[in-house]
């Protein structure tokens, strides 16, 4: 609309002669006048308020916001987040932030350069002593084809998804390139101006459009600003090698230019289908960062490994009352394999998050492995009617049960995985303790053979080896941490 508008004001200015540019230029003031005004109106974001420490702005705006108040500062301090330029650059926001750069870079080439040098087609087919309202008309029946693929982008965004829209509108956008360029100056009038109209629905309907809703999606709030606006850089540089690349390749050879627009055009479709991630039908939280999703099904899961490690504490501590401790510990077990089903339903319908899926997988499982071996503990001791805990069982419930304690700490950093965190103390200190449950194990396998019968010994030995399992998997835990620390902070 705002390109239609400019059209019918340069129209309108026309008749005034040799000056009637000047004007159409001092036009452009009053936009903008309005724009400003506007936006001198708009507040600034909470999380900017927070991050700044002007907690009573902060709160004005979330109360406008949402309607209620806030009576403590707490209530709006918890918005403020770590933000850092570098993170852009870390995995996997790297790959999003080419992939999004690159696309805006290789779509301005066309729609700047195109569109500075549209007068120069339409001039081709008017002739050099076409009145100039016939151009300013041509240019606003391209520009209504290109309102056209707006339209057509509002429609099927959300059912096409973004990035079949981005690829096939790069390709359409090349091939309708391609064949002009293949043409040559043989083309005829009408077969050129079809094809840039249908390169205009193409470029519109899907990276021109896609190009800008992408970066919002793709990073989360904290970054999202920085993210946008590298982008949006990348692409006026584009802009500026289309304005300046291609008078040079037009004065050598028209359809070299064509061909290289429509190059950079097939460029764009094959990185969007290489690394382009499909946002449809998600929310900004989802989209931005899928792995802050799962921090609650990781706390929950972790809380739920430390109420089953007390529980079998409890157990071991006291075995009269085997049966009731045993119910709540398979309870446990089931609350835990249910928020892992959650996790995995979830993941299959994610793209890649800010760790990766396999990473998110790995972490479930091992926690999952630690509940699934404290259960099978709990199911030795009444199957084999242990009747009283030895000091080997009790030295191997402490070990367990701050292990898994541990855990819960560590998992409660992983939101600051990329700051300030002790996640690789707390690994360090839970490979500690595996060793001293090793100790522990071959200290009570040789005290069996003390005293105990035969069948006394085959029962308790295997407790003790469940038992020493645990710790091997709390370990297996903290390896899957450790790594996560490596690769990310």
């Amino acid at each position: 609309m705002g390109v239609l508008a400019a059209i019918g004001v340069g129209l309108a200015l026309l008749p005034l002669g040799p000056q009637a540019w000047r004007w159409m230029l001092l036009s452009g003031i009053v936009p903008a006048v309005i724009v400003l005004a506007f936006r001198t109106k708009l507040p600034e974001t909470l999380r900017w308020y927070v991050s700044k420490g002007k907690i009573d702005e902060a709160r004005k705006v979330f109360e406008e916001m949402t309607g209620k108040s806030v009576r403590r500062p707490e209530e709006v301090e918890k918005y403020a987040e770590s933000v850092s330029f570098r993170e852009l650059f870390s995995s996997p926001y790297k790959t999003r932030l080419i992939f999004a750069s690159v696309s805006w870079f290789l779509v301005d080439i066309a729609v700047y350069g195109m569109g500075i040098f549209i007068p120069t087609f339409i001039h081709e087919l008017f002739g050099a002593n076409s009145p100039p309202t016939s151009n300013e008309l041509v240019y606003a029946i391209l520009y209504t084809f290109a309102g056209v693929g707006y339209w057509l982008a509002v429609l099927t965004i959300d059912i096409l998804g973004r990035k079949v829209l981005q690829a096939v509108g790069f390709l359409v956008m090349g091939g309708a390139l391609f064949a002009a360029a293949a043409a040559g100056s043989n083309i005829s009038l009408p077969l050129l101006a079809a094809l840039l109209a249908v390169f205009f629905v193409a470029e519109n309907a899907g990276p021109n459009t896609t190009t800008w809703v992408y970066p919002v999606e793709l990073f989360p709030t904290r970054i999202r600003g920085s993210g946008h606006g590298f982008a949006a850089t990348m692409g006026k540089l584009g802009a500026i090698c289309g304005v300046f690349v291609l008078p040079l390749l037009e004065r050598y050879n028209q359809g070299l230019m064509l061909g290289f627009v429509g190059f950079a055009s097939v460029l764009g479709a094959v990185i969007t289908l290489a690394y382009g991630i499909e946002t449809k039908k998600q929310s900004l939280e989802d989209v931005s960062e899928v792995f802050k999703s799962f921090y609650d099904y990781f706390t929950k899961m972790s809380e739920n490994l430390v109420r089953g490690a007390r529980q079998l504490d409890a157990l071991i501590h006291d075995l009269s009352d085997s049966d009731s401790k045993y119910i709540q510990i398979k309870h446990t077990e089931h609350a835990g394999d249910e928020l892992v089903h959650e996790v995995f339903t979830k993941l299959n319908k994610s793209f890649v998050a800010p760790i990766e899926q396999n990473e998110i997988s790995a972490l479930t499982k091992s926690l999952d492995d630690v509940l699934d071996i404290i259960h099978a503990v709990a199911v030795r001791l009444k199957l084999y009617k242990v009747g009283s805990p030895d000091k080997t069982m009790l030295e191997f419930s402490g070990i367990i049960t701050t292990s898994v304690e541990l855990i819960d700490k560590a998992i409660k950093q992983l939101p600051n995985l990329r700051w300030e965190n002790n996640i690789m103390d707390i690994c360090i200190k839970i490979n500690e303790l595996e060793n001293q449950a090793d100790a522990v194990l071959n200290e009570g396998v040789s005290n069996l053979f003390n005293g105990h019968g035969a069948i006394e010994i085959i029962k308790l030995k295997e407790v003790y080896e469940y038992l020493e399992l645990v710790t091997d998997k709390c370990e297996d835990v903290a390896d899957v941490l450790r790594d996560l620390v490596v690769k990310y902070s």
